[in-house]
This record gives C-alpha cells, sequence and structure tokens, in this order.
C-alpha cells in the first residue's frame, strides 16, 4: 500500500500539470483500488506492453512516458554492444540490423536515442541550449525551427533544421527532471540518399513527438513491479550495507565450501528516478564452482548504516577483500 501510495503522487503531479478535467480518472482509481480491479491479470503479458521498459533497458531513469511509435519498431541489439553503449537504435527489426551491418543501406527510417553529453536541463522547463541557435547558423545551418512541448511532466525541445549540404536534421531532447539535469538526445536516422525524410518517415517522428503521451496509472504501477531487483536463485547469498558516511559497501557472501564468489565491480541504479521505488545495487561477480567458473550480474537490496555490523570472518584475514568501493566478506 505505501508503494501505491507513492506511485499515486507521481500521478496526481501529472494531472495537476494536466488539468481539472483528468482529475476524474483519479477519483476513479480511488474507488476502485479497494476492489482490485486494476490488478493485472498476467504482469509478464503487461511488461511487453510497457515498451519504454523494452526500449531503453539499461537507461537507470527512463521518462515514464507511452512512447507513440509504429507497431513494428522494438529496440536493435547488436552482440559487439550488449549495454547500447553507442545508443538505443528503434525501428523494424530487420531494417536496424541491415542498418548494423552497413548504415549506407538505410532504406527506412530510424530513431535514435542515447544520454545527451551536451544538453542538460536547468529548470522545470527550460535547457542549457535554450535560445542558442546562433551556434548551428554559425556552423552553416538555416531553416531552424525548435519546438517547445511536453510529454506529460517531461519537458522536451525538437530542433529542425537544414544543413549546409541541403541535408534536413530533426532532433529532439527530453528533460527526465532530475537534480543532475540528465537529457534524452533523440534524432530521426533516414537514408543516405536522400536530403529530406519522405512524408511517412516525418509522419513517424512527428508522432513520436506529438503523441508520446505520460505513463498511464496502471503501466505505472506494473513498471514499478517490473523494474524491482531479482533475487539470486543461487546456492549462495549477499548481504549488503553502505556506510552513510563515505558511501563504501560491505558485501557479505554466504556460500558453501566448494563455491567462490568474487565481486569485482558494483553500481547503484534507481530505475524509477526515487520517486516511489528505493535504489539498489547492481553486483558484477565471477563465480567458481567444481572448477568452472562463470560470470553473473546480480541486483540486491542494501541496507544504509553509520556503521559496518561486525561479522565473525572479520577475524580471519583471508575471508576479507578490501577495494576503493566496497569490502568484501566471505562466510562458509
Amino acid at each position: 500500500m505505501k508503494d501505491l501510495r507513492l506511485i499515486l503522487s507521481v500521478y496526481v503531479k501529472h494531472l495537476r500539470q494536466m488539468g481539472n478535467s483528468l482529475r476524474l480518472s483519479l477519483f476513479i482509481f480511488a474507488i476502485l483500488l479497494p476492489f482490485g480491479l486494476f490488478a493485472a491479470e498476467d504482469s509478464n503479458q503487461i511488461k511487453s506492453e510497457v515498451r519504454i521498459a523494452n526500449l531503453l533497458p539499461y537507461l537507470v531513469h527512463p521518462p515514464l512516458v507511452e512512447p507513440c511509435l509504429p507497431s513494428d519498431f522494438a529496440l536493435g541489439e547488436r552482440e559487439d554492444d550488449p549495454y547500447f553503449s553507442h545508443g538505443y537504435y528503434w525501428g523494424n527489426v530487420k531494417t536496424v540490423q541491415g542498418y548494423f551491418e552497413n548504415p549506407s543501406s538505410l532504406n527506412s527510417c530510424i530513431i535514435r536515442a542515447q544520454v545527451s553529453t551536451n544538453v542538460t536541463q536547468i529548470g522545470l522547463d527550460r535547457f542549457s541550449n535554450d535560445g542558442k541557435t546562433n551556434d548551428l547558423t554559425a556552423a552553416g545551418f538555416t531553416e531552424i525551427l525548435v519546438n517547445k512541448g511536453k510529454w506529460g511532466i517531461f519537458p522536451y525541445r525538437e530542433v529542425h533544421a537544414k544543413g549546409p549540404k541541403g541535408r534536413h536534421y530533426y532532433q529532439l531532447w527530453v528533460g527526465l527532471n532530475e537534480e543532475s539535469g540528465a537529457t534524452i538526445y533523440f534524432q530521426l536516422l533516414y537514408p543516405e540518399y536522400i536530403n529530406e525524410p519522405t512524408q511517412n518517415q516525418k509522419k513517424i517522428w512527428h508522432d513520436f513527438i506529438k503523441k508520446t503521451s505520460f505513463m498511464s496509472l496502471q503501466d505505472l504501477m506494473v513498471f514499478h513491479e517490473v523494474k524491482k531487483p531479482k533475487i539470486p536463485d543461487v546456492p549462495y547469498k549477499f548481504f549488503v550495507e553502505k556506510r552513510l558516511y563515505d558511501n563504501r559497501y560491505a558485501i557479505m557472501v554466504e556460500s558453501q565450501d566448494h563455491i567462490e564468489v568474487d565481486v569485482h565491480e558494483v553500481r547503484e541504479i534507481n530505475l524509477l528516478s526515487g520517486a516511489f521505488d528505493k535504489p539498489y545495487l547492481e553486483l558484477q561477480v565471477d563465480i567458481r564452482e567444481n572448477a568452472l567458473v562463470k560470470s553473473d550480474t546480480f541486483q540486491v537490496d542494501f541496507t544504509p548504516v553509520d556503521e559496518f555490523t561486525f561479522h565473525s570472518c572479520l577475524l580471519y584475514p583471508k575471508a576479507l577483500r578490501i577495494t576503493p568501493d566496497f569490502f568484501l566478506l566471505l562466510k562458509r
């Protein structure tokens, strides 16, 4: 119930910004919630319908929206970039795969997304590139058009400009309402042999911008469940504490004698922007069992503490490994 109240607070914030008429849905939700009418019959099926979760799988703070995209648009995956460090590519599966193999072969359109490296959100509806079209003009761009809007509570800036060689560029920045000022950058990719997208390709881009909407309340609840840490179903357990004054972690691993667990990287994650979910720790580990070694990734909860809890295994030097970011304790 506490999680639902927190989810509801985000939805209320959205409704206040959208106007009084939409508050009726909140009233209906309050009436029907006790009867379980908003419960998902099949969470796995709903998960596939929360498209933003599938389109931005490793983004720490995704915008909580329902993107307006063609039904056949999906996230393209490539073996040499499993964590999408080069960006997320959305489009028809065959089209995206063909683009990965040969960008010059693109004969349709793709939308590329990544965390912006040069534009930040500096206010509720302000961006660091506001009013700076002079930079584009100096670079030879003409016909510069800037559009402002919002996806629910997430503001955006769309920029359309004609390049020095006559090619048109379509770009979009969406603010994530984070203290860090992070934004997501989108761009429309279309065939190299034309200087302007076709009417159908323009429609895909404009529908994406104008018709993407704030995530429904039901999807918000499902998204919350989908993004919960997955507890490892393995013959060892992790217990993690975070020391507040220096932000270091103590990771205790309970395992059997024939299993050795080594943690070589940790990363704190909060997939829901701190709005209605607590952060957790992602562990990159190596497991040695009967001379076989495999690597895996786990997500585990942690407990904030002033001082680490004392464990008897600390009396045995071989059970302790110290790194700049964490202490690893092995308990048999």
